[in-house]
């Protein structure tokens, strides 16, 4: 079970590319998998938003900044957000920085 300790979030609103929807799942699911498995992240999750199938909420927890800024610079998280360029755009950050639990 993950750790309900504070931590470093990151919370995204992505859009899927018109006609990408499937194939963004796939690739989705498939990364998903990996980075859950990266050393110092909590958790990796996708949520469409209510009445919009092409909208995603994105939200990767991990347990400090450093984690975060380490995961940045490697070369699977690259190479899958380079694949997913093709695939969605960024509508914008919502929150990036320090969780409190209340």
């Amino acid at each position: 079970m993950p750790s309900l300790d504070a931590g470093y979030v990151v919370v995204d609103l992505w859009r899927a590319k018109p006609g990408k929807e499937n194939e963004l799942k796939r690739v989705l699911t498939q990364a998903r998998q990996r980075f859950r498995a990266y050393p110092g992240i909590i958790s990796v999750d996708y949520a469409h938003l209510d009445g919009d199938e092409s909208r995603y909420l994105v939200v990767f927890r991990y347990t400090d900044q450093q984690t975060r800024e380490a995961f940045v610079g490697t070369d699977d998280l690259k190479s899958t957000m380079a694949r997913l360029s093709d695939l969605w755009d960024l509508e914008g950050q919502v929150y990036k920085g320090a969780a409190a639990i209340f």
